[in-house]
């Protein structure tokens, strides 16, 4: 049995989908929860610059911590750390606004 130009040219798709979904690197899934995390974090606080700048800074210093050039291969391992990281920025950005309060208070 001789299969069709179109029957071939379905076989030839179905094989590229099949390695093309092989190929795909899956995303730490806790990377996903951080992820969202720091997204919700930098819409909701973002007050001198845009939300997504803020985001891309976040993004960056963890980089730059773990040495890594592409955010969403971490491992397990990198999370936690990227997570201390995260949690280290809001807590230096939480004093620098209680100074300012303090400043401003002290202005008036």
């Amino acid at each position: 049995m001789e299969l069709t130009e179109k029957e071939k040219h379905e076989i030839a798709q179905m094989v590229a989908n099949i390695l093309a979904g092989k190929n795909k690197k899956k995303i730490n899934h806790s990377w996903l929860t951080l992820r969202k995390e720091i997204e919700d974090y930098c819409k909701a606080d973002s007050k001198a610059v845009r939300w997504p700048m803020m985001q891309t800074k976040i993004y960056d210093t963890i980089r730059v911590c773990l040495n890594i050039s592409r955010i969403d291969d971490m491992s397990n391992e990198q999370v936690i750390r990227a997570r201390s990281i995260f949690e280290f920025i809001k807590e230096e950005r939480r004093k620098n606004d209680e100074q300012l309060t303090i400043l401003q208070f002290r202005r008036e």
